[in-house]
Protein backbone atom coordinates (compact mmCIF):
# COMPACT_ATOMS: atom_id res chain seq x y z
CA UNK A 1 0.00 0.00 0.00
CA UNK A 2 1.26 3.38 -0.85
CA UNK A 3 1.65 5.87 1.91
CA UNK A 4 3.70 7.12 4.95
CA UNK A 5 3.68 4.80 8.36
CA UNK A 6 4.90 5.27 11.92
CA UNK A 7 6.68 2.79 13.81
CA UNK A 8 8.35 2.47 17.08
CA UNK A 9 12.02 1.62 17.61
CA UNK A 10 13.18 0.19 20.96
CA UNK A 11 16.77 -0.46 21.50
CA UNK A 12 17.39 -1.89 24.80
CA UNK A 13 20.97 -2.93 26.54
CA UNK A 14 20.64 -6.06 28.23
CA UNK A 15 23.58 -5.19 30.38
CA UNK A 16 22.93 -1.42 31.81
CA UNK A 17 20.32 0.37 33.01
CA UNK A 18 19.04 3.70 31.75
CA UNK A 19 20.36 3.30 28.46
CA UNK A 20 17.43 1.84 26.14
CA UNK A 21 16.20 4.07 23.46
CA UNK A 22 13.42 4.83 21.96
CA UNK A 23 12.99 6.38 18.45
CA UNK A 24 9.65 7.02 15.89
CA UNK A 25 10.59 6.29 12.41
CA UNK A 26 8.73 7.23 9.21
CA UNK A 27 8.81 5.39 6.40
CA UNK A 28 6.99 6.31 2.71
CA UNK A 29 6.02 3.63 0.63
CA UNK A 30 6.06 4.32 -3.03
CA UNK A 31 3.92 2.98 -6.09
CA UNK A 32 5.97 0.50 -8.45
CA UNK A 33 4.83 2.49 -11.35
CA UNK A 34 7.61 4.95 -9.82
CA UNK A 35 10.25 2.62 -8.87
CA UNK A 36 13.44 1.96 -11.55
CA UNK A 37 12.87 -1.54 -13.55
CA UNK A 38 15.04 -4.66 -11.28
CA UNK A 39 17.51 -5.73 -13.45
CA UNK A 40 19.71 -8.74 -11.96
CA UNK A 41 23.46 -8.44 -11.94
CA UNK A 42 25.35 -11.00 -14.36
CA UNK A 43 26.92 -11.91 -11.81
CA UNK A 44 23.95 -12.75 -9.38
CA UNK A 45 22.62 -14.60 -12.09
CA UNK A 46 25.80 -16.71 -12.98
CA UNK A 47 25.36 -17.92 -8.35
CA UNK A 48 21.91 -19.80 -9.39
CA UNK A 49 24.37 -22.28 -11.58
CA UNK A 50 26.76 -22.82 -8.32
CA UNK A 51 25.71 -25.61 -5.57
CA UNK A 52 24.48 -23.56 -2.05
CA UNK A 53 26.50 -24.47 0.76
CA UNK A 54 23.35 -27.55 1.64
CA UNK A 55 24.13 -28.86 -1.63
CA UNK A 56 27.88 -28.90 -0.83
CA UNK A 57 27.48 -30.15 2.44
CA UNK A 58 24.68 -32.78 1.38
CA UNK A 59 27.23 -34.12 -1.42
CA UNK A 60 30.31 -34.03 1.53
CA UNK A 61 28.45 -36.09 3.87
CA UNK A 62 27.26 -38.32 1.05
CA UNK A 63 30.60 -39.18 -0.17
CA UNK A 64 31.98 -39.89 3.21
CA UNK A 65 29.65 -42.27 4.22
CA UNK A 66 29.90 -43.86 0.85
CA UNK A 67 33.51 -44.45 1.48
CA UNK A 68 32.83 -45.86 5.26
CA UNK A 69 30.84 -48.23 3.73
CA UNK A 70 33.35 -49.94 1.69
CA UNK A 71 36.47 -50.80 4.03
CA UNK A 72 36.24 -54.41 3.36
CA UNK A 73 36.09 -53.93 -0.72
CA UNK A 74 38.99 -51.30 -0.82
CA UNK A 75 40.24 -53.67 -3.50
CA UNK A 76 37.10 -53.31 -5.60
CA UNK A 77 36.91 -49.53 -5.53
CA UNK A 78 39.47 -49.07 -8.68
CA UNK A 79 37.02 -51.47 -10.95
CA UNK A 80 34.06 -49.06 -10.23
CA UNK A 81 34.09 -45.34 -12.11
CA UNK A 82 33.64 -42.80 -10.05
CA UNK A 83 30.03 -40.99 -9.63
CA UNK A 84 29.83 -37.19 -10.58
CA UNK A 85 28.31 -35.58 -7.51
CA UNK A 86 25.80 -32.56 -8.30
CA UNK A 87 28.22 -29.77 -7.27
CA UNK A 88 30.62 -31.43 -9.58
CA UNK A 89 27.78 -31.45 -12.61
CA UNK A 90 27.05 -27.72 -12.33
CA UNK A 91 30.61 -26.39 -12.00
CA UNK A 92 30.76 -28.95 -15.14
CA UNK A 93 28.05 -26.93 -16.52
CA UNK A 94 29.33 -23.45 -15.58
CA UNK A 95 32.62 -23.97 -17.66
CA UNK A 96 30.66 -25.39 -20.79
CA UNK A 97 28.61 -22.20 -20.77
CA UNK A 98 31.49 -19.92 -20.58
CA UNK A 99 33.52 -21.84 -23.00
CA UNK A 100 30.27 -21.36 -24.96
CA UNK A 101 29.89 -17.80 -24.14
CA UNK A 102 33.86 -16.89 -24.89
CA UNK A 103 33.70 -18.63 -28.15
CA UNK A 104 31.02 -16.18 -29.62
Amino acid sequence: RVGTYEFDLHVKSNAYIGLDEKQTVSLTTLDNSVLPEYKIHPDDAELDDEPTLFEEMLNANVEQDSDSDSDDDSDDEDDNPKTTSLADKKAEMLKARKAAAAAR
